[in-house]
């Protein structure tokens, strides 16, 4: 959402790009403590990323049975998986990730505008209320430049919209609910879609300074799409240890949030995850959040409440849910009963 709160000097001097265009001296706040290192990423067998985490939405949507049980069980045992055959060609999605280079390439002012006033650190956010009826889009509040992005950046949301619909509807298929029971919990409107433009800029120490800390997502789902130009960035973790996410053209990569972990009641997991800086390269993401209306209530879904799997969660809102949120811990910690 854009605004016309102005963005203080200091907040300004903090923000990674303009910090990157310094040189290699990182400002000590930033970096982590002697000895603690940033732990190397696995590389995941290729078959994870290839076959067992990788979901055809084209037959996900048309109620294939062996893609759903495949995409219940990425879920279930990552909360994660990459999506091919969505709709979206690899023309389309690389026109996404140059008009956001483009973007990140414009004066700071510029760039400003598009920007909340306290989120700026790592990206820039756009706000996209879904269903999106045509009085209320709201584009001119949108960045104008680079030329093309407020067109491309709309229809991207709408493609979203469709498609993370069509993901919460499997989600309820898959454990034998009625098709609704995860979509009802995001209010009478529908989820709100919010896009982040991320950069990440080249950093010469990428073994003690994070692109973004671990963490998992305030959200219901997450949709990623990867840099195509940087083979590493984003990290997955399982068991303790990290995987990196591998970057397939043509894919986007999806992981369930806190309150897709909260509705499930603990069947489908919130992953923890994080952003590794490169010390050659800058790189770029789209990052979309699906999340409830702030003022609708989330909780556990009741048939899934058993003898078996007790209830684990508080009923909360998004914004009591946010505000709960422990220091270096997920936020669900607060939550479970």
């Amino acid at each position: 959402m854009t605004t016309n709160t102005p963005v203080k000097e200091d907040v300004k001097s903090e923000l990674a790009q303009e910090i990157a265009k310094k040189g290699d001296e990182i400002p000590e706040r930033f970096i982590l403590k002697y000895p603690e290192i940033i732990t190397p990423a696995i590389d995941a067998q290729s078959n994870l990323w290839e076959n067992d985490l990788l979901i055809d939405y084209s037959l996900l949507s048309s109620g294939h049975q062996t893609e759903l049980l495949k995409f219940s069980s990425a879920l279930k045992e990552w909360g994660c998986f990459q999506v091919i055959n969505h709709g979206m060609t690899n023309l389309y999605l690389d026109d996404l990730l140059k008009i956001t280079k483009q973007f990140f390439s414009l004066p700071l002012e510029e760039k400003l505008k598009s920007s909340t006033a306290d989120d700026v650190f790592n990206g820039y956010r756009i706000m996209v209320p879904c269903p999106v009826p045509k009085d209320q889009r709201k584009l001119q509040l949108w960045p104008e430049n680079p030329l093309g992005i407020r067109e491309i950046l709309h229809d991207f949301s709408v493609r979203q919209k469709m498609m993370l619909d069509g993901f919460l509807k499997a989600m309820a298929q898959s454990l034998d609910l009625e098709e609704n029971s995860f979509s009802k919990q995001h209010g009478d409107k529908g989820a709100i879609i919010s896009t982040r433009l991320g950069l990440y800029p080249r950093c010469p120490s990428p073994d003690r300074v994070y692109g973004m800390h671990p963490h998992s997502d305030n959200c219901t789902l997450t949709l990623i799409l990867q840099d195509n130009d940087v083979p590493e960035g984003l990290h997955i973790q399982k068991d303790d240890q990290w995987f990196n996410v591998a970057v397939i053209p043509g894919a986007l990569f999806v992981f369930n949030g806190d309150f897709g972990e909260v509705m499930s009641n603990g069947i489908f997991k919130s992953p923890m995850h994080r952003v590794v800086t490169n010390s050659e390269k800058d790189r770029v993401s789209l990052a979309s959040f699906c999340t409830p209306d702030p003022e609708n209530e989330v909780e556990p879904i009741p048939q899934l409440v058993t003898t078996n799997q007790p209830k684990m969660y508080k009923k909360t809102y998004k914004k009591v849910f946010i505000e709960s949120y422990p220091d270096d811990k997920r936020a669900l910690d607060a939550l479970t009963i």
